[in-house]
């Protein structure tokens, strides 16, 4: 098919560059229009959790189009958002039991930043503005989730457009340097955040945003779980709210519906977005808690922001769709797939390539180093991730491949997060890819040398 060079392509792709055309995908699967099979083991960028064929979801396009697909929730309410508003809820963890509808990742972490803000405004707290992240995380590629985001290659020539935020040190227990047991360094991890609240002034701190597992900056690394309860009594004792950024850790990511699950606790508002829709339509939200929530209930405090196409009626109700789709049998056979996955590439965890092998239900992240022993990352100009994404794509499997994970800068990983409904047999064929394509790119970068 000719290429027609209208397209300006993201992430540095330029105009029209040359990539592989996809024709149809199903289930796992995304076939080009050379009709090469490949297993999509990112589910497209962790979106698709439930693969490229949902049952049913072409008769909810059709059903709800006939009926209205676009309406003003500024002015009209509708039983699709409402329905899907209070599934969310329902199935949401502690109060979380209003929700903000938005379109994409960025927009929810946006809403959230801004929510925060008006409810110390509201609370006669306007100083309060803040919003302390974490380096080596992502939270969107608006000015405010930018200023939020601790990835430094997604920060660079974009400075002088955002905000002079604060960020703590990332979840990070390969590379964290505190002393003593894993639960001591995550205590020590969390208390960094009191440190900078104190420095800051707890009165001018708002919200503390983070991923509750690492995703494509740092893919699959996560703290100790008296991390995240450190974090939460910080938090309350500071009047500081506690946002979760679960757009890519939601939605049976990490094994259950939401990753914080894993933590047992539940933060004051919790973002998310891609796996809410499997891809079918662009759409987000924000979960609030009660006690946020309630401030916006009074007559003299509104909440002046929002978007177009934000909850409308058709996306709407594939989103509900969707999450009705996430059933207990699902999120199983998810961190089914996920152990068998881990399992089946465990052998890579004693590579001299690979630094750390991390996994966590149907998430695994595998960082590459140039030393084993020291942790030294390789070269930023070898593009180690690309060498290993370019081999397992010549092997027929799409990863998603990443860097900077060390500093910003330097740091090679690759993250797999197939869907959760993938076959057995496809696990199998990731695993053989991507221990194939590791054994490539490792006797390349170091010719001579047997693993």
């Amino acid at each position: 098919m000719a290429q027609h060079n209208h397209i300006f392509y993201k992430w540095g792709g330029g105009i029209e560059p040359d990539l592989p055309r996809v024709d149809h995908a199903h289930d796992e699967f995304l076939v080009t229009e050379d009709g090469e099979k490949l297993i999509d083991a990112a589910a497209g960028a962790a979106v698709t959790n439930l693969g490229h064929s949902v049952p049913g979801i072409e008769e909810i396009f059709e059903s709800q189009s006939a009926e209205v697909s676009y309406l003003s929730l500024s002015h009209f309410s509708h039983d699709a958002p409402e329905d899907l508003a209070r599934t969310l809820a329902t199935r949401a963890p502690g109060d979380l039991s209003k929700v903000f509808f938005t379109n994409s990742g960025s927009e929810a972490n946006e809403a959230a930043f801004k929510l925060a803000r008006e409810y110390f405004r509201a609370r006669g707290k306007p100083e309060k503005s803040v919003v302390v992240s974490r380096w080596q995380s992502y939270h969107g590629a608006t000015f405010g989730a930018l200023s939020a985001t601790g990835n430094t290659l997604r920060r660079r020539g974009f400075e002088p457009f955002l905000t002079d935020w604060e960020h703590i040190s990332p979840a990070y227990p390969y590379r964290w340097s505190f002393d003593g047991t894993p639960e001591e360094q995550a205590r020590a991890a969390a208390r960094e955040l009191e440190t900078t609240i104190r420095q800051r002034g707890p009165d001018t701190v708002a919200a503390f945003v983070a991923e509750p597992v690492g995703g494509a900056s740092i893919p699959a690394a996560a703290p100790h779980p008296v991390y995240y309860k450190e974090i939460r009594d910080i938090c309350d004792e500071y009047d500081v709210l506690f946002i979760a950024d679960e757009v890519m850790t939601g939605f049976g990511r990490t094994g259950p519906l939401f990753a914080m699950e894993h933590y047992g606790v539940t933060p004051d508002m919790m973002s998310l977005g891609k796996g809410l829709t499997s891809g079918y339509t662009p759409m987000s939200a924000v979960l609030v808690n009660d006690k946020v929530a309630d401030e916006f209930a009074r007559e003299d405090v509104s909440f002046a922001h929002g978007h177009t196409f934000a909850g409308n009626p058709l996306s709407a109700a594939v989103a509900n769709f969707v999450v009705e789709q996430y059933t207990d049998g699902v999120l199983e056979r998810g961190q089914q797939r996920g152990q068998q996955l881990a399992s089946e590439l465990a052998p890579l965890a004693d590579h001299p390539m690979v630094g750390d092998f991390r996994a966590i239900g149907p998430m695994v992240g595998l960082e590459f180093v140039a030393d084993k022993d020291t942790k030294e990352p390789f070269d930023p100009s070898q593009k180690v991730y690309k060498q290993v994404y370019d081999a397992a794509l010549d092997r027929g499997v799409y990863t998603y491949p990443g860097k900077g994970s060390v500093d910003g800068v330097a740091g090679d990983h690759l993250m797999l997060s197939p869907p959760l409904t993938l076959s057995e047999s496809s696990v199998s064929r990731i695993a053989e890819a991507v221990e194939g394509a590791i054994e490539d790119v490792y006797s390349r970068v170091h010719p001579g040398v047997t693993a």
